[in-house]
């Protein structure tokens, strides 16, 4: 299930990411795979500020659960079941960002 979380993180990064927008003058276009990269780089430029603190770091810590449960060895129904439960909750999140 980590995986499959991850995998929907990466196709969520590769739909929001733009280099032109989000990748500072001088760097390199991060892999697609680098989702805290991307994903951090579009949210930071949709919700700056420090009224938005709280949904950046939601989403960041939502990012790094589905990260955590790829690589661990104890992953249960429970953990899995609320992981992708976050992921889901990162893109509606997304998904609203674009919309407005």
């Amino acid at each position: 299930m980590g995986n499959r979380c991850v995998g929907v993180l990466e196709a969520l990064s590769a739909h929001v990411y733009d280099p032109e927008v989000h990748c500072p003058p001088g760097l390199s276009e991060p892999p697609v795979d680098k989702t805290d990269i991307r994903i951090g780089a579009y949210i930071d430029h949709r919700l700056p500020g420090k009224s938005n603190e709280e949904l950046r770091g939601l989403t960041k810590k939502a990012s790094a659960l589905a990260h955590k449960m790829k690589h661990s060895p104890k992953a249960d129904r429970t953990t899995t079941g609320i992981t992708a439960d976050a992921v889901i909750l990162l893109a509606n999140i997304l998904r609203r960002l674009e919309d407005g």
